[in-house]
């Protein structure tokens, strides 16, 4: 394997005319750029410059050997450059996997705020519950997942994961606009006790445990009447009168004008907690660095909103 500072100085050599010239040249002293053509011509077994009056010129040898070394060091040029713009963000792919609320309600605003910083990078994104987002990361196969987890404000279990706190998503109350308790600003889930419940069957088992310790804390069982498999359709299930609902605020950016939404009383709330989350050697480069921070701004916005 050649040495490339040594073909450098080869080239430098050949395209100079002289030792002196050319270590003027790529900054190197004369005696350093003799040494390195003298290497290089021990490696080659064959004698690559020969003098000429004060200067030197190529052998047949020299000039096919730096006619090859422009082009390597050409190459060489190219990838120290993708890679300082990839390490800069501005080249390459982010594979980011969000579950479904949060792709319709977090990612397009932090898209847009990565976009304006990282014009050039490419995104790549996909939807997927937690169960298959986070092996996905463990296996490098995304960078960065937007994840609802079990535990609260305080620090997860991270399992050589680095999990960045976006918001706490607390579970709202839906209505039929007609409903007995329509006029309330804020609803005791005692109340609704003996209504009609629409299961929401559609988010992760952390989502659905939420939803139940409420209840549960509510003292009773709700009696479910309908089962929706996305959150709109539930609404729609609402507002035909068919029960009420327990929905996440992430998921109600889009409202059914039939029905109306109202907090739950404090002594029963249900939040679920969301997560952006990255392996901890990514923790440096610049593209998820950006993403994450978009994410954040993102949450604080809708913490704003809610």
């Amino acid at each position: 394997m050649f040495d490339l500072r040594r073909l450098r100085a080869l080239v430098a050599v050949v395209d100079a005319g002289s030792v002196t010239a050319a270590a003027d040249q790529i900054g190197y002293s004369p005696s350093a750029v003799s040494q390195h053509i003298a290497a290089l011509e021990r490696e080659a077994g064959i004698v690559l410059l020969e003098r000429a009056g004060r200067g030197v010129r190529p052998t047949e040898a020299g000039h096919l050997l730096a006619d090859h070394a422009r082009g390597l060091l050409a190459k060489v040029g190219e990838a120290e450059a993708a890679l300082s713009a990839l390490v800069a963000g501005n080249l390459g792919v982010l594979r980011v996997v969000s579950f479904p609320t949060a792709g319709a309600s977090l990612i397009p605003p932090a898209l847009a705020t990565l976009r304006s910083e990282l014009p050039n990078l490419e995104v790549a994104l996909r939807v997927a519950e937690p169960d298959v987002a986070i092996p996905l990361l463990r296996q490098a196969e995304v960078e960065v997942v937007v994840t609802v987890a079990d535990f609260g404000r305080g620090d997860p279990a991270r399992d050589g994961l680095s999990w960045v706190h976006l918001l706490d998503d607390p579970y709202r109350v839906v209505l039929p606009r007609k409903h007995r308790l329509a006029s309330r600003r804020a609803i005791d889930l005692r109340d609704l006790a003996e209504d009609r419940w629409v299961d929401t069957q559609c988010g992760t088992s952390s989502c659905q445990q939420a939803a139940m310790a409420a209840f549960n804390q509510a003292g009773f069982s709700p009696n479910w009447t309908a089962q929706a498999d996305e959150y709109w359709p539930a609404q729609g299930f609402v507002a035909a009168g068919l029960g009420v609902a327990l929905i996440p605020s992430l998921a109600l950016g889009a409202l059914h004008e039939a029905v109306v939404v109202r907090r739950l009383h404090k002594d029963h709330a249900a939040v679920r907690h969301v997560w952006a989350v990255t392996r901890p050697s990514l923790l440096d480069q610049v593209s998820v660095q950006t993403m994450l921070r978009s994410l954040e701004t993102a949450a604080a916005q809708h913490r704003r909103a809610m």
